[in-house]
């Protein structure tokens, strides 16, 4: 019995030291403002980000928007997007990112994106218009019709199909400080949808009435 009970007491010990060793979980939100501030090209504001802030004053944060209009508000880290094309082959709607590594030197980032027609991982760090703040933060505005993205990808801005997008921060060591991620929904616009449901009604219209034509000629 005595050693059992030390065993216990050994166990105990040991979990609690392990416990009070690890460091704090991640906070993922949503629909969030960045605490860094959103400051990359004109015209876009802050919000509407799904955040990954972590105790070590690291924070990830991806979102979509519309192309030239604005954010998209999402459900949890589901954002739907438009399916549709700007001039020359550009998706209607982008996706955004921040980094933020605190104080944390040496590390490097890794962006993933999987959709239909492949799967992309890169590290956005090495984008060239990263928004130059003299510091730290690095974020960028991308869209999957732009030919480093969408070549890869396979990304034809005129089908639907689902997108997701996963950001890492990794020390110099290769240990991961920090993960978040978002699914894009690209889908046809409501009067697509309207116009399709026309569409459909219409031929089943049409079905109908060859369908009752000939039995009142019988008649």
């Amino acid at each position: 019995m005595r050693f059992a009970s030390l065993r216990l007491i050994a166990l105990g010990a040991t979990f609690a030291l392990t416990s009070f060793a690890r460091p704090a979980a991640a906070v993922v939100t949503f629909n969030q403002d960045l605490a860094s501030g959103w400051t990359q090209g004109t015209g876009t504001s802050n919000g509407h980000f799904t955040v990954d802030t972590e105790a070590n004053g690291v924070e990830l944060g991806l979102r979509a928007s519309l192309r030239f209009v604005g954010p998209i508000t999402p459900s949890g880290n589901l954002y739907i997007a438009p399916v549709g094309s700007t001039p020359p082959g550009s998706a209607l709607w982008n996706f955004e990112f921040s980094v933020n590594p605190g104080s944390l030197l040496g590390t490097y980032s890794v962006l993933t994106i999987t959709g239909p027609g492949g799967v992309l991982s890169f590290n956005p760090q090495i984008i060239p218009d990263n928004t130059p703040l003299g510091g730290p933060l690095y974020q960028n505005s991308e869209n999957l019709g732009f030919a480093f993205l969408g070549g890869p990808l396979n990304f034809n801005p005129n089908a639907s199909g689902i997108y997701t997008f996963d950001l890492k921060l990794f020390s110099a060591q290769n240990q991961q400080l920090g993960d978040v991620s978002i699914q894009v929904n690209a889908v046809p616009e409501p009067s697509t949808w309207a116009m399709l449901i026309l569409g459909f009604a219409g031929i089943g219209f049409m079905a109908y009435r060859r369908k009752v034509r000939p039995a009142n000629l019988a008649a």
